[in-house]
Parts: C-alpha cells; structure tokens; sequence
C-alpha cells in the first residue's frame, strides 16, 4: 500500500509518485473524482491525501497526464 501523506515538493518527486501509482496498479486519470474511484478501497483519510498529492501533481508539473501516458507504454 502507498503512504499518501508524504507532500510532493519537487517535479522529480511527482513523476516518481506517478511511476509508484502505476507500479502499485493505483493509476487513474487525474481528472476523474477520487472518492468515486477509490471510495470502497481507500478511508477517507487516505483519499483526502491522495486529493492533496494529485493537486501537487499538476502545480509541480506542466502536463502530469504526459508523464502517465509515459509510464503505462
């Protein structure tokens, strides 16, 4: 299981953190509702923080979509 509660600070973390959710079959379209997502699977402490850390994705990152796509080729 992955710890959401570590802030993402730099673009090096967010693209691990991207790799990660991928590598942990957690990957989703950053756009779509976290809570309808991963509502069964995840306490609402973690989807808050997964909240919090899919909106550093897009502050620390351009295009974080990209990165996604990058990965699941």
């Amino acid at each position: 299981m992955m710890d959401f509660s570590q802030k993402l600070s730099s673009p090096q973390a967010a693209k691990k953190f991207i790799f990660d959710l991928c590598k942990n079959d957690l990957d989703f379209h950053f756009d779509d509702d976290i809570k309808d997502i991963f509502g069964r699977r995840f306490s609402e402490l973690e989807i808050s923080q997964l909240e919090t850390r899919r909106d550093e994705l897009f502050e620390l990152l351009e295009d974080p979509f990209k990165y996604l796509v990058q990965i699941k080729k």
